[in-house]
């Protein structure tokens, strides 16, 4: 937008200098044509009409390329990319690609069942939940890493609010975070090392009485 306004502005000021001129040479030309002169000064005269006849030619011809080429381009850009901008990205489809249960860490009863989506390589663990506009409440997704360190996520292009859970490298919640809000682009780092992360509607945890230092269970589908 901001270039389509300057090549607006450039258009108007060679048009004010298109009129400037016209009035000049207008203004100008009965005096050549009235004043009595000499024949030097009649050639210098039409000299200078000429170039200003000139030059009022070239700024119309700029203005018209101005007017008819460059604005009409860029306002197809302009409109190219906004439509680009506006576009509504697909919303994955969830897919049942596993079973997990939510342990206690007392006894390791089953707290909660969910099905998950598994994310195991970068590809799939950077597009995450982005896009999705719901969930079910026992569904979810679980990242899986290739190693075990201090994870960090984030809400980017993700639609709904979330709890996220890390989980150390013996299925063992070190961390959770509940509510986190949609298209937050602060980190959420894990207060321990994290080989797994499990992704649930906000306020799974709280509802179903899932605390740190709690397990999780998984098993992946063939």
């Amino acid at each position: 937008m901001a270039t389509k306004l300057c090549s607006r502005k450039l258009y108007r000021r060679f048009e004010v200098t298109f009129l400037r001129l016209t009035i000049k040479f207008a203004i100008s030309s009965p005096k050549t044509m009235t004043e009595p002169t000499s024949s030097e000064d009649k050639v210098t005269s039409v000299s200078s009409a000429r170039k200003s006849l000139i030059l009022i030619l070239i700024a119309g011809v700029v203005a018209t390329i101005i007017y008819f080429v460059i604005l009409p381009d860029e306002e197809n850009i302009n409109n190219s990319v906004t439509s680009t901008t506006n576009a509504e990205v697909d919303e994955p489809a969830f897919v049942k690609e596993g079973e997990l249960w939510f342990l206690s860490e007392e006894n390791k009863d089953t707290i909660q069942y969910i099905t998950i989506e598994v994310a195991d390589d970068p590809e799939q663990r950077a597009q995450g939940m982005m896009y999705r506009t719901s969930m079910e409440e026992e569904q979810g997704m679980l990242f899986i890493h290739d190693y075990a360190e201090v994870q960090s996520y984030w809400m980017k292009n993700v639609k709904v609010p979330l709890d996220i859970i890390y989980v150390a490298e013996n299925k063992q919640i070190v961390t959770i975070y509940q509510g986190v809000m949609p298209y937050s682009q602060k980190t959420i780092p894990s207060t321990a090392e994290a080989l797994y992360v499990v992704e649930v509607n906000a306020g799974f945890t709280g509802r179903h009485k899932i605390e740190e230092g709690d397990f999780i269970d998984f098993e992946i589908l063939n």
